[in-house]
């Protein structure tokens, strides 16, 4: 047993009603459960009970035990004196008010078909991650898709949240917060952490100065700790003497990043963050306000023009420093693109949206989803193997949210395809 479940069966009435009663045996008339609280405070708010001939409103607060009341420390908590009736599976220690008078307690032991409770104990317990795959395929349709929906929304604004606390740091600076999270997207996995750092030791103010891909490839590829030493290419010796010009100007050099903070290692050449820093200098020399041009920006083809900006000849021909390649390096590719749009640009979007209180932002977002091809991963493959279609950045962002924060963290009773599953046939 756990307060899931019996948030669950409290929600939805799931337990048997007739000749209810408290454990002092007052006659107990619920009026309206009251609505599921995800923040601090007691577990169901503006709920209506009618003990013996009296109405209440107020909350409920949902208990394995009542003596949880005492561990969890709401004796203390002013928070709970609002609380009309304690719902328990195990009614063990009576609870009081301050003013000593004892709260109304229900208990839901013996009052529960013992069929939800095996269904219950067979879903949590499956041994494959998504627990329910047995029964997935019967579910309604409607019922996926809005499951779907609410998936979706949860994971762009885990996301949005991200951005905003970003924000927060820069003082509400958005074209820096998002050139420090276009930056770290730039890394993609392997190398997003480095890519974010490099992006904090460099300010956005420091590169819009520069009007010279040379130099901003400079101030990148010196700040980021891989112009340690001189050469007789022309190219990289540049490099050297811009950096150390400029690092002097801006003082920045104390706040470098060591070349081995950055991974190569089982990385394929294309994916070398020496080629990544090139072609984000080339992005950053031909947008000049980069948060600007991704506001205007309403479609997937026009931010695939903007993020196509190549990188300068020697990185053409360079995977890394004083070697050539033995063909032509590829510039960022659609599906790297694609990355960035998904990763960053929607969730920015969601954020603004949310920041300015203004939807269209946010429908944006999820329009631009619905216009990339889905990703194709492990969670992405499991899903269609069950039946459901995934053609869009849109399906594939939402079933890899149910798959990571419902089915893989047995969820299933905050999942509307879950509760569809466990409720009980008439």
């Amino acid at each position: 047993m756990n307060e899931s479940f019996l948030h669950y069966l409290w929600q939805f009435q799931y337990f048997e009603k007739e000749n209810l009663h408290t454990s002092s045996g007052e006659k107990i008339s619920i009026l309206k459960t009251g609505v599921l609280n995800t923040d601090s405070g007691p577990d169901f708010s503006n709920a209506k009970i009618k003990i013996d001939e009296v109405e209440w409103a107020g909350n409920v607060e949902v208990h394995i035990k009542s003596s949880d009341w005492f561990a969890h420390h709401h004796q203390t908590d002013r928070a709970y004196e609002n609380v009309v009736l304690h719902v328990v599976w195990d009614d063990d220690k009576p609870v009081y008010r301050n003013d000593a008078t004892r709260i109304p307690t229900l208990e839901l032991k013996g009052r529960v078909d013992e069929i939800i409770l095996k269904e219950y104990k067979l879903l949590i317990n499956s041994p494959t991650v998504i627990a329910c795959e047995k029964s997935f395929r019967q579910v309604n349709e409607l019922i996926k898709l809005s499951m779907l929906d609410k998936a979706l929304m949860q994971r762009l604004e885990t996301k949005a949240m991200q951005v905003s606390e970003t924000l927060k740091l820069n003082m509400g600076d958005w074209e820096e917060t998002v050139y420090q999270m276009v930056a770290k997207n730039f890394g993609f996995k392997v190398n997003a952490d480095p890519f974010f750092q490099l992006a904090k030791s460099l300010p956005y103010k420091t590169i819009q100065k520069h009007n010279q891909l040379i130099q901003i490839e400079a101030l990148l590829f010196g700040q980021a700790g891989l112009l340690e030493s001189k050469t007789k290419d022309e190219y990289i010796a540049t490099l050297f003497r811009e950096y150390h010009l400029l690092a002097q100007k801006y003082s920045i050099e104390k706040s470098k990043l060591n070349a081995s903070q950055w991974k190569f290692l089982r990385l394929r050449p294309a994916n070398f963050p020496t080629v990544r820093l090139a072609q984000f200098a080339s992005l950053l020399f031909s947008i000049r306000n980069i948060f600007s041009h991704l506001l205007a920006s309403e479609s997937y083809s026009s931010l695939q023009k903007l993020f196509s900006s190549g990188q300068s000849d020697f990185w053409k021909s360079h995977y890394r420093f004083g070697k050539t390649a033995k063909g032509v390096v590829p510039e960022l590719g659609a599906t790297s693109i694609q990355n960035i749009i998904v990763n960053t640009v929607v969730p920015l979007l969601v954020a603004y949206g949310k920041h300015k209180n203004e939807q269209q932002y946010i429908d944006r977002a999820v329009d631009l989803l619905q216009q990339l091809p889905s990703e194709g991963n492990k969670i992405t493959r499991t899903w269609s193997e069950l039946g459901m279609k995934v053609k869009t950045a849109f399906d594939s962002q939402a079933l890899i949210e149910l798959h990571n924060n419902f089915c893989a963290k047995r969820q299933c009773l905050n999942c509307s395809i879950g509760i569809s599953i466990l409720k009980p046939k008439l």
